[in-house]
């Protein structure tokens, strides 16, 4: 147990690690933490709201419990969904793996630890998500005190099934495909597909869910007072409900009881993951940075087409496009999130039961909407912009060797466009998966798709280089794993930040306006083409001045 604990100090030491600072600058760093949490703050705001007032609602039928059960049943789902990536980042790429297999360590004692720094930063997630809801349901509900300590220790302990249950599935997945030459494509396209399992599986349950009771009956069982919304809420992750009821019934004795029996469950998941971690997690590690070559001999034509001569920004680019490709944990979290978001949104409309009526709704608000629907889908092609890594972690992915690429004979206008060129891709390819669903669900006509498309392009041009800007400003260059560099970087929660605010505005300003279509389409597309010339110019001109000053 001693081991577990110094590799979790240790390891929490290194991923902390924000690059190497030059002294004095701590107040910096600090002052940018305090201007992401006022950022954030009417975020939180809104959230508490919506919270206050949703339990207002549902406690008029006596179901107020259904707002624990969903946020429990909610934070666990994204815990489980998050915890795949990471763990296959963290428990399998990271360069420490190749430290730590030599020494006179169980596996037991390597997992522990990598699962508690995996745990500790989904503390994170569970904080924003789930924090200011306990909060909100304790002042509503008048809870007393055992209620608040029930809910620091189910704070503490919610996160560990999910997470344990995300682990032991890439554990099997690792050992058995720990074989052949393409062995790291088949694990990324396995882990994409699993992923993918993961969100139709979602998908199964929520229509389980809206189709297994009638509205009459449903209506029955709320005005009979069962807590008929807990138990749909809860059925994904079922120990949740024991969760809830804990806190619930907090003043009672039954609530100690269902507390107990929660914490048994969470035993149980971790002597599941200890058992699986102890038979599968070295099978499927061991050679995990082995590689092989082909030994393909090349000749002929196919070596004239190696060998051709290619524009030397966009040899660049097709290096930058290769290592985001080949690196798990570069491909895991810079192309996947803004890919997939679009799905998440999808599930919850697929699943509802009734969803011709709300969609029915929907379109006729679309219909009178004129330029609001551009806006709209601007706001939100810039938000998955945002939630695109590849930009604003273009000059961390390098790490050390960011040093040897300043040497290279580019200038910099030709490396800007080189960086920016990947994350611009991939966010405009996240603007057809938008406009895909949307044309799926929503009468668009082919004018209203075209405008869209036409505003969004100049929209997630900004936000890249924007994002490449905060990276330019602050890289992280000194990180012992890719997925350090990528995952535990506060560079993108500024570039989501950046975004959500633009797009808010982007919103805002359009409904005051209430213009018609062709011309909010028109006056967008000339503000950000504008707005990218400008920040373009500004990257052209001070860009190689402050990449100059970027030290080890």
């Amino acid at each position: 147990m001693n081991n577990i604990w110094l590799l979790t100090k240790i390891m929490l030491k290194n991923s902390s690690r924000m690059g190497a600072r030059k002294k004095g600058s701590e107040w910096k760093s600090l002052m940018l933490v305090a201007l992401m949490l006022i950022g954030f703050l009417p975020m939180i705001i809104s959230g508490v709201w919506f919270v206050a007032e949703m339990y207002d609602g549902l406690a008029q039928i006596g179901q107020e419990s259904a707002i624990l059960g969903m946020g429990l049943a909610m934070v666990s789902c994204a815990i489980f969904v998050l915890g795949i990536v990471y763990v296959i980042t963290v428990f399998y790429y990271s360069q420490d793996v190749e430290h730590l297999l030599p020494l006179p360590l169980a596996p037991r004692e390597i997992l522990g630890a990598k699962f508690l720094v995996a745990l500790f930063y989904e503390y994170l997630t569970e904080l924003v998500l789930i924090g200011p809801l306990l909060v909100v349901y304790g002042v509503k509900s008048d809870a007393g005190v055992l209620y608040y300590l029930f809910a620091i220790v189910l704070f503490l302990v919610v996160p560990v099934v999910p997470l344990a249950l995300s682990s032991i599935l890439v554990m099997l997945f690792m050992r058995f495909t720990n074989i052949g030459k393409r062995k790291d494509r088949l694990r990324l396209i396995g882990g994409i597909v699993g992923i993918g399992a993961v969100l139709g599986f979602q998908y199964f349950i929520q229509r389980q869910n809206s189709a297994m009771e009638d509205i009459e009956q449903m209506q029955q069982q709320l005005l009979s007072g069962e807590n008929v919304l807990l138990n749909l809420a809860t059925q994904i992750f079922p120990s949740t409900k024991l969760a809830v009821l804990a806190l619930v019934e907090s003043g009672y004795w039954s609530g100690l009881g269902y507390l107990f029996a929660f914490l048994l469950a969470t035993l149980a998941g971790i002597l599941l993951f200890s058992f699986a971690g102890d038979r599968l997690y070295f099978a499927g590690v061991m050679g995990i940075s082995d590689s092989a070559g082909t030994r393909r001999k090349v000749e002929g034509h196919a070596f004239a087409k190696l060998a051709q001569m290619r524009p030397a920004w966009w040899s660049y680019t097709i290096k930058e496009w290769r290592v985001i490709w080949r690196t798990p944990a570069y491909m895991l979290n810079c192309l996947l999130p803004s890919l997939l978001m679009p799905f998440l949104i999808l599930i919850p409309l697929v699943g509802i039961q009734d969803r011709k009526d709300l969609l029915e709704a929907f379109r006729g608000w679309i219909t009178g909407t004129g330029g609001i629907s551009v806006a709209i889908f601007l706001a939100g092609s810039i938000v998955l912009a945002g939630m695109n890594s590849a930009s604003v972690t273009a000059i961390t992915r390098e790490g050390q060797a960011f040093f040897l690429s300043k040497s290279f004979p580019l200038p910099f206008r030709q490396f800007l466009l080189a960086k920016l060129f990947p994350g611009t891709i991939l966010s405009i390819l996240s603007i057809f998966v938008l406009l895909a669903i949307a044309v799926w669900f929503l009468p668009i006509t082919p004018l209203l798709a075209g405008l869209a498309v036409f505003v969004s392009i100049p929209g997630v041009m900004l936000m890249n280089q924007f994002g490449f800007l905060i990276d330019l400003q602050r890289p992280k260059l000194s990180w012992t794993s890719e997925q350090e560099a990528v995952k535990q970087n506060i560079n993108p929660l500024f570039s989501l930040l950046f975004g959500g605010v633009l797009a808010a505005i982007t919103i805002l300003g359009v409904v005051s306006w209430g213009g018609s279509l062709i011309p909010v389409a028109l006056v967008l597309f000339l503000v950000f083409g504008i707005l990218n010339l400008m920040l373009y110019q500004v990257l052209v001109k001070k860009g190689p001045e402050w990449m100059d000053k970027i030290e080890k």
